[in-house]
């Protein structure tokens, strides 16, 4: 009888000899047919104006976005779980609502964009 137990691909991790860790308090998204550029960056206050530095990127396919959402999300709730309370957002950092348009004027795509940015803003908004 043969063992039909899935197994990982990894069985361990290890760093690179070049790994490094880095901070980010700004993170921009970039989406392309085929995969998603991440830009990790900060807040430079020491500038006049203030600026975000955009300081790495990280470019992943599609379904390592996905599994990412899933994982993001594990860690936030199960952090908020642990501590009790909900991971305070301040009001001005809260996605915007979106400007009112003709409807008419809207392409199918946008109207689509529209419509999952409208239910995740409020599913967003439930959680905090």
């Amino acid at each position: 009888m043969s063992d039909t137990t899935p197994k990982s691909a990894v069985s361990e991790f290890e760093r690179a000899s070049d790994f490094t860790t880095r901070y980010a308090n700004n993170i921009n998204f970039e989406s392309t047919a085929w995969d998603m550029k991440i830009t990790f960056g900060h807040v430079e206050r020491a500038t006049d104006p203030v600026v975000i530095r955009h300081d790495f990127s990280v470019t992943i396919p599609w379904p390592q976005a996905k599994l990412a959402l899933f994982w993001l999300r594990l860690h936030v709730e199960t952090t908020e779980a642990e501590v009790g309370a909900k991971i305070p957002i301040r009001k001005d950092l809260i996605p915007p609502e979106l400007p009112q348009v003709d409807a008419q004027k809207e392409d199918a795509a946008m109207k689509q964009f529209r419509e999952i940015y409208e239910r995740l803003r409020t599913e967003f908004l439930a959680s905090v």
